[in-house]
């Protein structure tokens, strides 16, 4: 039940990045959106304790950050490969809940670097019925809960 769910959540994550990402419509869909289920997934998978509710908080901004640049700023372009290194790191909060996740966090954010750098250098023009661009953010976000 639990990967139908994250299946679920991965699903509605892509939809919501790549809303957040078309022309006329609000940021917020992707940086609120995707950062909610972001934290919504650790929750499934390592389970939730109210106590540690200001840790899940902490994560879900930085979520939103990591999902709001792409770190032109620095880079002068869009660093793909950077940005899915640091929505990675966006969940090092919970090792204040659970130490003995440095090992997942890093290994994410490592998988992440990858897969959002190589999404944007090696993906096609079109992907089926998909242009490049709505595919590269359908799937950037999928797999970034």
């Amino acid at each position: 039940m639990e990967w139908l769910m994250l299946v679920g959540l991965s699903l509605l994550s892509g939809y919501l990045g790549r809303l957040g990402g078309a022309e006329g419509h609000n940021k917020l869909y992707r940086r609120v959106g995707c950062s909610v289920i972001a934290v919504l997934a650790f929750c499934i998978l390592f389970g939730w304790c109210l106590k540690d509710w200001w840790v899940y908080l902490i994560m879900f901004g930085l979520h939103w950050g990591a999902f709001s640049t792409y770190w032109d700023r620095i880079f002068q372009y869009d660093h793909l490969w950077v940005s899915g290194f640091v929505v990675g790191l966006a969940l090092l909060p919970a090792l204040l809940i659970n130490p003995s996740l440095l090992l997942f966090i890093l290994v994410r954010a490592i998988i992440l670097a990858v897969f959002w750098g190589c999404l944007n250098r090696f993906l096609p023009q079109k992907v089926l019925l998909w242009r490049r661009d709505v595919a590269e953010e359908f799937l950037r976000y999928a797999i970034s809960f």
